[in-house]
């Protein structure tokens, strides 16, 4: 009787999900070219970027605004510059000018499904009012060589025609082409999918920030979230919570001399345990929030929460602390820059408890302009100070900033 019932809910679930597809067809095949993100333009320059970098496009209150969860509506994998009649244009029908800046990417419109090269100015920049691009870093704060980026470029281009069309089955994620059996979506990828397949492939990097309710597939916001995706360049009219942002836009190109912000949680001294046990499960976890300072990066793995900010649950000697002490987390976390982007570090103690909700203890954070982080620049570490007292809770933070090349 139960696998009876699992199983017409798994029929009723996918003839929802078709449905649903149906409709999504319907309505991005009826406006031409489309291509996900549509309303909107940006001028984010390509300059600096690097074969493999990543880039997110949104555009506020549009149809693909309110249908993906997040900021982010697609994703493209930033190619390169073209040569002579080296890279198609599949949107404009030409070889991409040489000297041009391109990208790859999975789409839907009128013109083609699935996997394509596109001119970066068609498809970033005649493609959504908020854009940001984002570099992928090594666990362990490591940087990609060329030849690894360039295999990131490589494993999309070459299935370029391999695959059937545009997968629809948002909700899960394959490296391969082969979707399950029985199929219900095209052998192929979304956009993001394609990013987090490429780099899970062939470096063993995972790129799902588990953003997404349930876990299910990966969103463009999930790349956003990623612990490894660090924020290089962006042109955004908002924030990722929709507020507003200096001056109207807020613009940082990417820089030929990136910097690399690295983060060591050293200790929290606890004063205070603000629900002791039973009730509370002691200090469990800390948010971290590292890297630009309107759109960081996140910096290690874990559950989001409702303002962004990243779960980090492993410490050094225990997790749980209950009542008033001392624990060490000695944890490390990476973050790039760019040389004319804010700067933020902004670390939280979190106690867990049921069933009323958790419990936040004092925030510690610093906020640099460039012209005062740059004066860190290559000059070995800083700290906060043994224990710096923040009231319930004490810090001990050390960070340094170091040229990338």
């Amino acid at each position: 009787m139960e696998l009876k019932k699992s199983k017409k809910k798994k029929t009723i679930f996918v003839s929802i999900l078709l449905l649903f597809t149906s409709i999504l067809i319907f309505n991005v095949l009826s406006k031409p070219a489309t291509a996900f993100a549509s309303e909107g333009s940006n001028d984010m320059s390509s300059n600096n970027l690097l074969p493999g970098d990543i880039i997110l496009l949104g555009t506020d209150d549009s149809f693909f605004d309110y249908l993906i969860p997040g900021k982010w509506s697609h994703t493209v994998i930033f190619g390169g510059i073209a040569g002579y009649h080296e890279i198609w244009a599949t949107e404009d029908g030409i070889w991409v000018p040489q000297g041009e800046a391109w990208v790859v990417h999975s789409t839907k419109d009128s013109i083609d499904s699935g996997l394509r090269t596109s001119r970066y100015s068609t498809a970033v920049n005649d493609h959504a009012g908020n854009v940001v691009a984002m570099r992928v870093l090594k666990p362990g704060g490591g940087l990609l060589s060329s030849t690894e980026r360039q295999s990131i470029v490589n494993f999309a281009v070459d299935k370029i025609g391999l695959d059937e069309g545009y997968d629809w089955n948002w909700l899960g994620k394959q490296i391969g082409i082969d979707t399950a059996d029985p199929e219900i979506a095209p052998d192929g990828y979304y956009c993001s999918e394609l990013a987090w397949a490429a780099y899970k492939s062939l470096l063993g990097i995972d790129l799902d920030g588990d953003f997404s309710p349930f876990n299910i597939g990966v969103s463009p916001e999930d790349l956003y979230w990623s612990q490894y995706a660090q924020v290089i360049a962006l042109e955004m009219n908002s924030d990722p919570n929709g507020n507003s942002v200096p001056g109207g836009a807020y613009t940082v190109d990417a820089s030929n001399d990136l910097y690399k912000l690295t983060v060591f949680i050293d200790e929290v001294y606890y004063d205070n345990d603000y629900d002791p046990w039973p009730k509370g499960d002691g200090e469990m976890y800390l948010k971290l929030w590292i890297g630009e300072a309107y759109f960081p990066s996140c910096a290690a793995g874990g559950d989001k929460n409702d303002n962004h900010l990243d779960k980090i649950d492993t410490a050094g000697d225990d997790t749980e602390k209950s009542g008033k002490g001392a624990l060490d987390w000695n944890n490390y976390h990476y973050a790039l820059l760019s040389y004319n982007s804010y700067c933020k570090v902004r670390v939280q103690a979190m106690e867990e408890d049921w069933p009323d909700g958790d419990d936040g203890y004092p925030v510690f954070q610093w906020w640099w302009n460039p012209s005062t982080w740059h004066n860190y620049i290559n000059a070995g570490w800083y700290w906060s100070g043994s224990r710096y007292d923040m009231g319930d809770c004490r810090y001990t933070i050390y960070f340094r900033i170091d040229s990338v090349y």
